[in-house]
């Protein structure tokens, strides 16, 4: 991968391309590094957004991020907030157009005193969480503007890179209505030399099923039968952005087997809405072929080629706009083990994904139409751009110089091309 110093230049240097255009329209665009007090170390997924507006990003691995302000929140206040951390509120009158931040977070350390954990019933406190969705979250259509980004590697080989811009209108989370796709802008590369037979097809289903309050269908710890075959346990409370929060640990209950998780959630204790989810398949749950989580749901694959699950995470959080929850942001982390006899493929595939909410559209009272279905694959639309792609959207800096990769994968199917004739 491309060094830091020269990713951190690329993410300037593209800021600076919108920054007269922004000034001109009263948009004000901010950037900088958020790092912590105790040794100065970037901190990772640390939100940036508009307290309780909806818009916002997240700081990559370095702690950079960017972000665009519209015209009509200059007079709100920018929050920023990460687990572990202390909140930090900033006036936006403060702010000038095209500054640079460089922001210190304290850490946390908000805990329960340990004789009052045992009073705790956790799967009361799950129950009650589940019962207040309705009041909790927005509880009417809504649009959530959305970015993802999903990366696929073996060692320094790119394999595929997809990134999109999207929106998904919400019934509200109480509506048993199905969610509705609106694709916005969207590109993608596949490595057709060493990731010939496999795909990462994104579809809309896998999109919508990433908010996990939303879909408790599809929660394979949260839904009916998981909450059976799972152990769970109050671990005390912490301080999440701002909230105290029930921790709660989870993990299989001896002998539940297959499609089982372990992790930990976060649960507002005043509110019982969720906040957080660190979570992922179990031992038994990687070995299990079905298991079914986000990756395996999106891999397309043709051939002899084989598939090994090696390590699945995610982690989810949500975020208050007004006074209710929604959606804040997905990040997963994959390895993947990929055989195939024919093509003599034998590697781990790390995929890296990344979904943030970027805007929230509460006024918004009818649907819109989408020409993409709930299983197709959105890396059929993709569109074309240059290094000035996304430069009227917020998104997610990058780990690495999404551009090289783009022209590496790009180089590595020209030579099989001109290889062929």
């Amino acid at each position: 991968m491309s060094n830091p110093v020269f990713r951190a230049f690329f993410s300037l240097l593209l800021f600076l391309l919108v920054y007269q255009v922004h000034a001109q329209q009263g948009i004000i665009s901010i950037s900088g590094k958020i790092t912590a007090s105790e040794d100065a170390q970037p901190v990772h997924q640390a939100g940036v957004s508009i307290n309780r507006k909806g818009i916002g990003t997240a700081t990559n691995s370095a702690g950079m991020f960017a972000l665009i302000i519209p015209a009509a929140n200059l007079t709100d206040t920018l929050k920023i907030s990460c687990i572990g951390f202390k909140t930090k509120l900033l006036p936006i009158t403060d702010l000038k157009n095209g500054e640079q931040l460089n922001i210190v977070l304290e850490k946390s350390t908000t805990e329960l005193k340990e004789v009052t954990i045992t009073y705790y019933n956790a799967l009361k406190i799950i129950q009650k969480a589940i019962d207040r969705i309705p009041e909790n979250y927005i509880n009417h259509p809504h649009i959530l503007r959305g970015f993802y980004r999903m990366y696929t590697y073996n060692n320094n080989t790119p394999l595929q890179l997809s990134e999109a811009v999207f929106d998904v209108y919400n019934f509200g989370y109480a509506d048993a209505h199905a969610d509705v796709f609106r694709l916005i802008k969207a590109r993608n590369e596949k490595n057709d030399r060493d990731f010939n037979s496999l795909e990462f097809a994104q579809k809309p289903n896998n999109i919508f099923e990433e908010d996990v309050v939303n879909h408790l269908h599809a929660c394979g710890f949260l839904n009916e039968e998981g909450l059976t075959k799972h152990q769970f346990e109050v671990n005390g409370i912490v301080d999440i952005k701002g909230y105290q929060a029930y921790e709660i640990v989870f993990k299989e209950k001896p002998g539940s087997g297959e499609k089982t998780y372990r992790g930990r959630m976060y649960i507002d204790s005043k509110t019982y809405a969720f906040i957080y989810f660190d979570f992922g398949l179990s031992p038994s749950g990687l070995n299990d072929p079905g298991s079914g989580n986000s990756v395996e749901r999106s891999l397309m694959r043709t051939g002899n080629v084989g598939i090994g699950l090696m390590l699945d995470n995610s982690k989810v959080s949500y975020q208050e706009v007004g006074n209710k929850w929604v959606l804040s942001g997905v990040e997963g982390d994959n390895s993947l083990a990929i055989k195939d006899p024919v093509l003599k493929y034998d590697y781990t595939a790390h995929v890296k994904f990344n979904y943030q909410i970027t805007a929230v559209d509460t006024t918004q009272k009818e649907s819109f139409n989408s020409k993409i279905g709930r299983n197709d694959n959105i890396n059929a639309y993709k569109s074309n751009g240059d290094e000035k792609f996304w430069k009227d959207y917020n998104i997610l800096l990058s780990d690495y110089d999404t551009e090289d990769i783009f022209k590496q994968i790009k180089a590595i199917n020209k030579a099989i091309k001109e290889k062929g004739k």
